[in-house]
């Protein structure tokens, strides 16, 4: 495990010593970065803990319905690559939320800034915590609060200085060790005759009642990729690193590609895993224990060490990233030019590192029950929804206008009503909350606008038809 941080270290060290300091090498990596390394490391960023342990554990309850999902990816980031991206190296610098500005104004940029740091900061310490809460049972005499900030202060040694142009290497490093990790395991089970207890998986769900019918699920699965990916700032500052739009376009193609086959794996090593629980009778309390627990009960040193190393590795490169990326959007979309400065950008993410050791301890006193997946794609759709449909509501509106100044005000009340008419659905929206977020949010937005306008045009003709009453 030393060795292993030890390595990480020395990586972003190289990177940094190598680079000049500034702010363009933390941003984008000066542009400079392959298209190979960055699509590899990216699904790192994309998969993080909550795979590792997650989708295994919901295999019980979902069986390999997930693939759905995995599915609509591949149309999610087929439109990212051909819709978004141009966009992006057309407006955006180093924050993908400077085209809001371009489109839609100033209060429309942060307002969609602030949509990504609620659901970077949410979603990614709730990553790290499960990551973080079963690494505690190696430690048992470390408290939780000492062992999360340890975790932190270990992230932010590496990525402080160089960012996205250190995070490439070392969480391409990252995505080999933990794909590397669950590869093995699932050899080391198949050796126990684990094979022989496995239930053939259910990959399509044909049931419209279903939360988990394949249409709802495949759509979600292209708009969650669109929006969790395109509208994401923490995984496109990796697609900006690159020299041209041709290269983004290509890395994000071949990352679609790497995501199905790294799924798969885990959602047969999950298959392997609760086979080895059934034959065997090991006891687990929680989905997200399934891993730990027949690790445990293996009691192989050369498993258990690659189980540690691989859930520290997928943890780390969901969480570099993020801090990075928080960091970077706040800078370039919140904070006045004159702030853009090195020893603001350190002071930073210092500030983010301490917001994300505070939400790990308040996840500590939240009882947890069924898989995190699930409720990170359904805490998900509530934050990406409206992101999307602020992006889709954009599209609709050819230049900034003096009436955008309402769209925080407007989003708001639209988020309001898509969650109140939401409960009075007859059917569980599931994975597909996405979808019905960001339509109501782009409709509302819409309408709002236009109501409006007008309201104004009502107002400006009230003195016009007085004046003339009055001269009649």
């Amino acid at each position: 495990m030393l060795a292993y941080v030890g390595l990480l270290w020395a990586i972003g060290y190289g990177v940094a010593k190598r680079n000049r300091a500034g702010l363009d090498t933390f941003y984008t990596a000066e542009r400079k970065a392959h298209w190979f390394w960055v699509s590899y490391s990216m699904v790192g960023t994309a998969l993080s803990g909550l795979t590792f342990l997650s989708l295994p554990g919901s295999v019980k309850t979902d069986s390999w319905t997930y693939l759905q999902v995995v599915g609509g990816y591949g149309a999610g980031y087929l439109a990212t690559a051909f819709v978004l991206l141009p966009l992006y190296y057309r407006y955006a610098k180093a924050s993908v939320y400077e085209y809001f500005r371009h489109r839609l104004g100033a209060p429309a940029e942060k307002t969609a800034t602030w949509l990504f740091l609620l659901s970077r900061g949410f979603g990614s310490s709730l990553r790290l915590f499960l990551a973080l809460w079963v690494l505690k049972a190696f430690w048992p005499g470390v408290p939780f609060p000492v062992l999360s900030a340890i975790a932190i202060l270990l992230i932010l040694s590496y990525s402080l200085r160089s960012g996205v142009a250190a995070l490439i290497y070392t969480d391409f490093l990252q995505t080999t060790v933990f794909i590397g990790a669950a590869a093995y395991t699932a050899y080391f089970l198949l050796n126990q005759g684990t094979l022989a207890c496995i239930a053939a998986p259910k990959i399509i769900d044909t049931n419209p009642a279903s939360p988990h019918f394949w249409v709802k699920d495949f759509l979600s699965g292209a708009l969650i990729a669109f929006t969790m990916t395109g509208l994401d700032q923490d995984q496109m500052q990796k697609n900006l690193s690159l020299p041209t739009l041709r290269h983004a376009q290509k890395n994000l193609l071949l990352y679609a590609v790497w995501l199905f086959p790294v799924n798969a794996l885990f959602l047969g090593l999950g298959s392997l895993l609760w086979a080895y629980v059934g034959c065997h009778g090991v006891p687990v309390k929680a989905p997200d224990e399934l891993y730990l627990r027949v690790v445990v009960d293996l009691g192989s040193p050369l498993l258990t060490a690659l189980f540690v190393v691989g859930l520290t590795a997928s943890s780390f490169s969901s969480a570099d990233g993020t801090l990075t990326a928080l960091t970077t959007v706040t800078l370039r979309n919140l904070l006045p030019a004159k702030y853009e400065t090195p020893r603001t950008k350190n002071l930073l993410m210092g500030v983010w590192a301490g917001v994300f050791w505070g939400l790990l301890l308040v996840y500590t006193l939240i009882p947890r029950e069924g898989h995190l997946l699930g409720f990170f794609l359904k805490l998900s759709g509530y934050f990406y929804g409206p992101l999307l449909g602020l992006f889709l509501f954009s599209r609709l509106e050819t230049q900034p206008h003096p009436l955008h100044r309402y769209v925080p005000g407007a989003l708001v009340a639209s988020v309001l009503v898509a969650l109140a008419t939401e409960a009075l659905l007859p059917f569980d929206l599931g994975y597909a909350r996405i979808v019905w977020m960001g339509g109501v949010t782009c409709a509302g937005l819409w309408i709002a606008i236009r109501a409006f306008q007008t309201l104004r045009r009502a107002a400006a003709s009230k003195p016009e038809r007085t004046s003339k009453n009055a001269l009649g």
